[in-house]
């Protein structure tokens, strides 16, 4: 049955093999604490595994990113889990990009006007309202904003192939930024990122 699935079905396979070993470890393993932080974690930090490349990354996004951390400081977690690939695709961060008014106006299958591309919100709400300062935790739409551009460029090389962070300057926006009171001077690239994680 596996070897069938490996070769009709290899990213069910994935799956299929990420839910097994999580039943194995939560049963077998002498560090139930860590295996119950573990779920917690990936939990507080989710992505949907139905949502493009996820399912492929999943494995990867709690073995490398969740579960070394589980024992360790908050800050590295958070880090963690906003360079891993599966995050950056699932809050659509891979698609946030400065605006950029010069370029022309693209247009659809049917000769309707595209959105242009631009910053996406997702992770940066999710960021604040989610991960870390929660619903009510005192930030601003305009920290929202700030937030998400702090983190343009953010994003993954070839998800599909190689799946891997990636900062892409290009893209990033290079103009100064206030986040929750704090001044992030411009053109410092994905150190804004990093500074919003410490202010976190």
């Amino acid at each position: 049955r596996r070897e069938a699935m490996a070769v009709n079905q290899p990213r069910q396979l994935v799956n299929v093999d990420l839910i097994e070993n999580k039943v194995y470890r939560a049963i077998y393993s002498n560090r139930q604490l860590e295996e119950i932080l573990v779920d917690f974690w990936v939990n507080h930090f989710n992505v949907f595994n139905g949502k493009g490349p996820i399912r492929l990354l999943l494995t990867s996004y709690e073995r490398d990113a969740i579960r070394p951390r589980v024992l360790g400081h908050f800050k590295d977690l958070l880090l963690a889990t906003a360079h891993h690939p599966a995050m950056l695709i699932y809050l659509d961060n891979v698609q946030s990009q400065v605006p950029r008014e010069d370029f022309p106006q693209p247009i659809g299958p049917n000769g309707v006007p595209a959105r242009r591309p631009g910053i996406n919100e997702n992770y940066g709400r999710e960021l604040m309202e989610l991960h870390t300062l929660g619903v009510d935790g005192g930030y601003t739409q305009e920290d929202v904003i700030a937030v998400a551009r702090a983190f343009t460029g953010w994003t993954v090389y070839d998800p599909e192939r190689y799946g891997e962070f990636q900062f892409n300057p290009a893209v990033h926006d290079r103009k100064e930024k206030l986040v929750l009171g704090h001044v992030l001077p411009a053109g410092r690239g994905e150190q804004d990122g990093l500074d919003v994680i410490d202010i976190l």
